[in-house]
């Protein structure tokens, strides 16, 4: 497993997003050391940020809140789900989800802007990280076109967002990654491959890496399976879902080369370990 690197108990949070709207719930890690330090805001797919239970975080969570840690990185992990009351989203049809992304974007600003507010943590070295909807979301935060602006990010590293609906969207001004699944039959990479040739065109610092044979979620230990309870794929019967081991490795270590570039950290003193297999 990855190596806990100084990382500390998550502090839960309550963060105002406007009126009329819930407070977002959140958990803050902060890291000890000089400050200010770079930080992370992280934004959870339809599933959420908990097991089953409803209490325990999903082991995705933990895992890259400990490769953050490792990288000198703190992280804030925002639950848009659990402060409407709502568990996970993934089996219900998007039409008919109760949140919607462009509430999920006003939760992400709401964030972004408590990070900023913070004194322990670099207003320039702040970067954004979202899984499926909230790479999606996340999509959203960094439109050049939509308003309010996001406050400015130094990166966004985005995981298999569905980019079908956002092919209009503008050129980011941040560095973006976007790592997608060549075999996504959830949130097709095409769309997306799309969308990063545009901006690339257009100038933007845009690097898109398409992993071969891989499904949703390549990031994930667990393995692939067939989701019969997902209305929102490319065919009826279902999707796929789960981990690729290369795919996975690779993805990790694209994450830090980008984060260590865009957020400045010292490449010589913040080096972790591969991604345990």
């Amino acid at each position: 497993m990855l190596a806990l690197a100084g990382a500390t108990q998550a502090e839960p949070l309550q963060i105002p997003v406007r009126a009329g709207q819930p407070a977002l719930q959140a958990h803050w890690y902060p890291l000890p050391g000089p400050q200010p330090q770079p930080a992370v805001l992280a934004l959870h797919g339809c599933g959420g940020l908990y097991q089953r239970d409803g209490k325990t975080l999903d082991a995705r969570y933990p895992e890259y809140r400990q490769f953050l840690a490792a990288l000198g990185v703190q992280l804030l992990l925002t639950d848009s789900w659990g402060s409407r009351g709502l568990g996970p989203q993934c089996s219900t049809r998007y039409a008919e989800r109760k949140v919607s992304v462009a509430e999920r974007r006003q939760d992400a600003l709401a964030a972004l802007e408590w990070l900023r507010q913070q004194p322990g943590v670099d207003p320039a070295r702040i970067a954004l990280i979202g899984w499926s909807n909230g790479g999606t979301t996340g999509l959203t935060v960094i439109d050049s076109k939509r308003s309010p602006k996001a406050p400015p990010l130094a990166a966004a590293a985005l995981y298999y967002p569905g980019c079908a609906k956002l092919m209009q969207n503008g050129a980011p001004a941040m560095p973006v990654l976007l790592q997608l699944g060549a075999a996504d039959d959830w949130t097709p990479a095409a769309p997306c491959e799309q969308l990063a040739a545009r901006w690339q065109s257009e100038g933007a610092a845009v690097q898109r890496i398409s992993y071969a044979g891989a499904f949703h979620g390549f990031d994930s230990t667990r393995p692939v399976r067939l989701r019969t309870d997902v209305p929102n794929g490319v065919n009826p019967q279902g999707v796929h879902q789960g981990g690729d081991a290369a795919a996975r490795a690779a993805s990790f270590e694209a994450l830090r080369l980008f984060l260590t570039q865009h957020l400045k950290l010292d490449e010589a003193r913040h080096h972790p370990p591969a991604a345990s297999q």
